[in-house]
């Protein structure tokens, strides 16, 4: 492994004990094959900043990371002289359920929320992958949804109040933590889906909701891939409240899975009619119970982590209008032949597809060209070390670019931030 680059041995000079260069440890936080020459686990948010300062100072670069569960996201960092690890930031500032807020610290993961929000019956309504291992600050970093989000709404919905520290190495406030504060809006939005390269979030405020009093879910079987898409065109068109109407394929089939939630007589009346509509479009009912039951909780799991669990060399996501969800994934079996499983969320129009791909680079090509004719998106958010030097994650790149890469150079004229990881390689 070549020694640290200049930048990095003067930052390890700066940081003295405040980092790690011992080689077994850095390469836990390995990018694309790139190990980082330090790692930093600051205790709180005045260290971090701190770093980051030293960072600027050492003309050094870094990438923010909390427990690395979705660190594949992205392009390969440019310069990687720092791992910067959030989490031991990990704790809870401040929970009122009467105002139905709580704010906490970045490296405090989604799973932690959930199980202190439902001891007051209140809930969080976002379901990213790996929710026991992912953290405040990758949730909004990567701007991370679930199955959920097209019923109940993105990270985005819920942040009122964030803590960043900035390139500069100042902590400063956007919002609050009162749902009628809105000040800094702008920035909490930049902020959000940014991979990290604008400024390292340190402290998060949400606003929560009560939770449901019954959560069910329906889960049907059907003939193959397109029968399963067809049920869920069904089900999502009949507006019966659903939280959310996911298909999914593997070696075990094609199923359906709907999810209720509410006041328990409204669910039990949704239900009854989703089976009738389920029915009608050729489907056969295979479970039907509380979200809780053992059988139901594991589906759900495996359905909100298939993104990150699923088999196969490379992972693909595209999201276009839910009406041509049909035709997109029709047109991307005919393209791709090795796909390995499926799930498509037929309420927010998003397709994940898991390809045993043989050559990987083609395969990617001719997903790439399925969405440019379905006028989608396409991200990709797994790919073999062997394309590193060539990926292109996102599709298209989006016509607000030039601005984005003003907004990087205004907010990190040096690139201290995860220099190369986000669109276009900012």
């Amino acid at each position: 492994m070549a020694r640290p680059t200049s930048p990095a041995a003067a930052l390890a000079k700066e940081l003295g004990s405040g980092a790690d260069a011992d080689p077994a440890r850095c390469d836990a936080w390995t990018l694309a094959g790139i190990l980082p020459a330090l790692v930093a686990r600051p205790a709180d948010a005045a260290e971090l900043a701190a770093t980051v300062a030293a960072a600027g100072a050492c003309g050094a670069a870094l990438v923010p990371l909390g427990r690395g569960a979705h660190r594949g996201l992205g392009h390969p960092p440019a310069r990687y002289d720092l791992a910067l690890v959030t989490e031991r930031l990990a704790r809870v500032r401040d929970y009122t359920p009467a105002d139905m807020t709580v704010t906490v610290e970045a490296g405090t993961t989604v799973a932690e929320i959930d199980a202190l929000l439902a001891c007051e019956g209140q809930w969080l309504p976002i379901e990213p992958p790996l929710p026991e291992a992912t953290t405040v600050g990758g949730l909004l970093a990567a701007d991370l949804a679930g199955p959920l989000a097209a019923s109940q709404g993105r990270a985005r919905d819920f942040v009122i109040g964030v803590e960043v520290a900035t390139a500069a190495g100042v902590l400063a406030r956007a919002g609050g933590r009162v749902v009628k504060n809105v000040a800094g809006y702008d920035l909490m939005k930049l902020v959000i889906g940014s991979l990290g390269t604008l400024a390292v979030v340190t402290e998060v405020t949400f606003k929560v909701r009560p939770r449901p009093e019954t959560r069910r879910a329906l889960v049907f079987r059907a003939h193959d891939v397109a029968a399963a898409l067809g049920v869920a065109a069904a089900v999502a068109a009949a507006e019966t409240g659903a939280l959310a109407v996911v298909a999914g394929a593997d070696a075990d089939g094609a199923r359906v899975l709907v999810r209720l939630g509410g006041v328990a007589a409204d669910v039990a009346a949704a239900a009854a009619r989703l089976v009738a509509i389920a029915g009608g479009a050729g489907a056969e009912l295979e479970h039907d119970d509380a979200e809780t039951h053992p059988r139901i909780a594991a589906l759900l799991a495996r359905t909100r982590d298939f993104p990150a669990r699923a088999g196969g060399d490379v992972v693909v996501r595209f999201a276009v209008l839910p009406s041509r969800l049909p035709a997109l994934a029709s047109a991307l079996a005919r393209a791709v032949t090795d796909i390995a499983g499926w799930r498509v969320d037929a309420l927010r129009g998003t397709l994940y597809a898991a390809l045993q791909a043989e050559h990987p680079a083609e395969a990617l090509a001719a997903c790439a060209g399925v969405a440019g004719r379905h006028e989608a998106h396409l991200v990709v958010e797994r790919w073999p070390l062997v394309l590193a030097p060539s990926i292109a994650v996102w599709h298209p790149i989006p016509t607000a670019f030039p601005l984005m890469q003003r907004m990087k150079r205004a907010l990190d004229p040096t690139g201290v931030f995860a220099g190369g990881r986000f669109v276009g390689g900012l």
